[in-house]
């Protein structure tokens, strides 16, 4: 379907509630040519069962409901939200040419390609954490994060988690792929002997491969945060975005959004750094 490019000046005047969020923000989207209006395109994960999920023709989960209530705050109905799959290390290169205008996820240290992204919130703090094969007597091989020494962790290109890891335990071997179904798939080949990510990600992951061959271990480490990014130079959007993310938080819906993750993968959020802090952002 051939698309035309327009550029709004979004009225994005935001409820009292959210305090900060101003009128004029220009936000480059992509129209389809039988769209009625133009439409906000989000960059999201399909492979994050309970965070960013995409099953049975839809995607589903924490982040997702996020971009949801941010894009309406901004003003866009369901019907204009466009969700396209963005793998982590092409997020910065999506934005910046447009094919996204905006992206829900982990975040943290720089961009593979080396492009900066400004991002707004966080929406979620985590720890990193671990998930390995599990057997029914109970044994693991792999106990705790001291126990990788020598031994291969496998991560997504383009997240940091194998850098925290290597914080932790220097001696570990880091093995990248594509998608996080696939560092499953090494860790239940015997390829590697943990995948390493955000705990609620290792949670979707272990609920979708069977809890009786896997387990998130309970020896977290490091952090990771869940935020909104856009392409820099937007201080007028990422303000009205922490905006809409603090009346999020206090209207009720943050909490909905927690409790049905832990509801769907069991990941409880840690109410000590949840929900996040969020800061007026100077526009």
């Amino acid at each position: 379907m051939m698309s035309t490019r327009h550029t709004i000046g979004a009225a994005l005047c935001t409820l009292a509630l959210a305090g900060v969020a101003g009128c004029g923000t220009s936000i480059e989207v992509s129209v389809p040519g039988q769209a009625d209006g133009p439409v906000l395109s989000i960059g999201v994960a399909l492979d994050e069962p309970g965070m960013s999920w995409y099953h049975n023709g839809a995607y589903s989960g924490f982040s997702v409901q996020v971009a949801q209530y941010v894009a309406k705050v901004l003003g866009y109905a369901n019907k204009q939200i466009v969700f396209r799959s963005v793998p982590l290390d092409e997020r910065a290169q999506r934005l910046a040419d447009g094919t996204v205008d905006l992206v829900v996820g982990s975040y943290g240290g720089q961009e593979a390609d080396g492009t900066q992204i400004d991002y707004a919130g966080p929406y979620l703090n985590t720890s990193q954490g671990l998930l390995v094969r599990d057997h029914d007597d109970g044994e693991r091989e792999v106990a705790g994060a001291g126990d990788l020494a020598g031994r291969t962790a496998c991560i997504v290109q383009g997240s940091d988690s194998g850098q925290a890891l290597r914080a932790q335990v220097g001696s570990v071997s880091v093995e990248e792929r594509d998608t996080y179904q696939q560092c499953v798939s090494s860790l239940l080949a015997g390829q590697s002997d943990a995948v390493a990510g955000p705990e609620p990600i290792l949670y979707g992951l272990r609920d979708q491969g069977g809890s009786a061959y896997l387990a998130v271990l309970g020896d977290s480490y490091g952090s990771a945060r869940f935020g909104v990014g856009v392409r820099s130079g937007q201080p007028k959007l990422v303000a009205q975005i922490d905006a809409a993310l603090r009346q999020m938080v206090a209207d009720g819906s943050w909490r909905q959004a927690a409790d049905g993750l832990q509801s769907s993968v069991g990941y409880r959020v840690d109410t000590g750094s949840n929900p996040p802090r969020l800061v007026e952002a100077k526009q």
